[in-house]
């Protein structure tokens, strides 16, 4: 009876999920500066009657929300469902839905996420006498930068009881027994979603090098200290970091995205700057390549004359899924859409501050299929092409509601 009710709730939702998602789609904002998706987000909430706060990160110039439903079968299970709200610096190609902000578009499918996560606040709503214990709503902003949003709505309380904002600690009010979040998937078929217990994204640290060296003619490079030069001996040592420094069964990236120096080609710079990420799944492997970078760094840049500065920001901790919810919730999916839509998931080297609430909680984070054979629909994540098989919608949207309501179950 139940799964019968949130699918039909889930039909009767879809055409406003679509408009959720157009909206959203249409208007993207910067990581903690989700004012006004926060605020179409609280209309949408309070056109539906859920009681829910808003200003969570205020204090960051973003406007997330936490919503409450409660059903009215006796039980105590207390789910949180997550949705992240923020865009990314990206001109999306021209289509009829496209963003209307210059530069900005959703291509990591926030719109979709938060989208379904009202679906799902609607379809819980009209279905709460089918259901028992309280689903509490996380409509999260900046999830693409750090310190990362996740992190700033598990200090102000957002997993508590009821959290209110400036609430009870932690160590003071009743957690949530688990959270659960989805992020879209172009890999995979839309009408499908992926799982992985353990350990699933990596950590994602940030690297930051400035390189000093001594500026001249480029003609004259002999007296000079030329850090263009050490820098590419730099980029190049530190790639034995990986190989040579970390043990062979645990997975490590070290990619520099960015090199900056310089203003003319007949000018040796003063200096250069390198900026890069460093991915692993475990603290130990971690700590241990942040020291052999500095290491490494410095003494390339001394072997050439120059100086090496290494700031290495610690960033997201690994993704890393609850056995047993994860379990419960691959088998609730498979009741719901049917075994042959559900997959296994392979590890990822892409970082997710969803982390930060499974440091608090037990957490899974699964994936929900978005590709299809419309224009973009198989684009990867963070291109100014990507688009998702709207189709895909009501599948988020029962997934979310359906495992809120069922994940907490033996």
């Amino acid at each position: 009876m139940l799964k019968n009710a949130i699918l039909q709730a889930t039909e009767r939702s879809a055409l406003a999920v679509r408009q959720h998602r157009r909206h959203l789609h249409r208007h993207p904002e910067p990581s903690f500066a989700e004012v006004q998706s926060g605020a179409y987000v609280s209309q949408s909430l309070s056109k539906m009657g859920i009681e829910h706060t808003t200003g969570w990160c205020a204090n960051h110039g973003a406007a997330g929300i936490v919503a409450h439903l409660h059903g009215t079968e006796p039980g105590s299970q207390f789910i949180a469902l997550r949705a992240d709200m923020d865009a990314l610096p990206i001109q999306e190609v021209d289509r009829p839905h496209a963003s209307a902000v210059q530069g900005w578009m959703h291509a990591c499918g926030h719109d979709a996420h938060t989208a379904c996560l009202l679906g799902a606040a609607e379809v819980l709503q009209s279905t709460t006498e089918h259901w028992q214990g309280t689903v509490q709503l996380v409509f999260q902003p900046g999830e693409e930068i750090l310190p990362g949003g996740a992190s700033l709505m598990v200090a102000e309380g957002a997993l508590a009881q009821d959290a209110p904002i400036s609430g009870p600690s932690a160590t003071e009010a009743r957690l949530v027994d688990g959270i659960i979040g989805q992020h879209v998937y172009p890999q995979l078929d839309s009408g499908c979603v992926g799982f992985r217990s353990g350990t699933y994204m990596a950590a994602a640290d940030e690297v930051h090098i400035r390189i000093l060296g001594s500026g001249g003619h480029a003609a004259l490079p002999h007296r000079a200290v030329d850090p263009v030069v050490a820098s590419a001996h730099i980029i190049t040592a530190l790639q034995t970091v990986v190989s040579r420094n970390c043990d062979p069964t645990q997975p490590a990236v070290l990619t520099f995205g960015r090199v900056s120096g310089g203003h003319a080609r007949n000018i040796i710079p003063d200096e250069v700057i390198l900026d890069g990420t460093l991915r692993t799944y475990d603290e130990d492997t971690a700590a241990a390549l942040r020291i052999a970078i500095q290491r490494v760094a410095a003494s390339t840049a001394e072997a050439l004359g120059a100086k090496a500065e290494v700031d290495i920001t610690i960033g997201y901790p690994p993704v890393i899924n609850h056995p047993d919810l994860t379990n419960r919730c691959r088998k609730r999916a498979e009741e719901l859409l049917g075994s042959d839509r559900v997959v296994d998931l392979p590890l990822r080297m892409t970082g997710e501050d969803f982390s930060f609430y499974q440091k608090m909680v037990p957490g899974c984070f699964y994936r929900l299929g978005t590709g299809g054979d419309g224009p973009g629909c198989r684009s990867g994540l963070h291109t100014a092409s990507f688009d998702i098989d709207e189709a895909a919608l009501k599948t988020g949207t029962a997934m979310m509601a359906w495992l809120a309501v069922t994940s907490g179950e033996e």
